[in-house]
């Protein structure tokens, strides 16, 4: 399955053509979460429905990577209490991206 080319926006700094949502979730829901409009989440929630979603934001070190606004905003939703993680432990700095979604000129010291 190939990300819809609407969704695929949220992707430029990745070959959209190479993520798939079901092995690229861990890049997937925090971007679309993050970056996204109302339609963009409505995808999302189809793809991976809402326990999914839910369960993702529980995980502790998922719900930091988002930015502080969002962070507040999808843990009020899920988890029905505001939560901001301080930047200053590592919050968006600690995003994993799939090696198979970076480009080759990418430098494999970075990976």
């Amino acid at each position: 399955m190939t990300l819809p080319l609407r969704i695929q926006r949220l992707f430029y700094r990745y070959h959209t053509d190479r993520l798939d949502p079901e092995r690229h979730a861990a890049i997937i829901i925090p971007t679309v979460l993050s970056d996204g409009t109302v339609e963009d989440w409505d995808w999302l929630f189809r793809v991976y429905e809402w326990d999914a979603i839910q369960q993702w934001i529980k995980e502790p070190r998922n719900a930091q990577i988002l930015p502080p606004p969002m962070e507040r905003f999808w843990t009020l939703i899920f988890l029905g209490t505001l939560k901001e993680t301080p930047r200053w432990t590592g919050g968006n700095a600690r995003r994993i991206v799939p090696e198979d979604a970076l480009p080759e000129w990418f430098p494999a010291d970075l990976r």
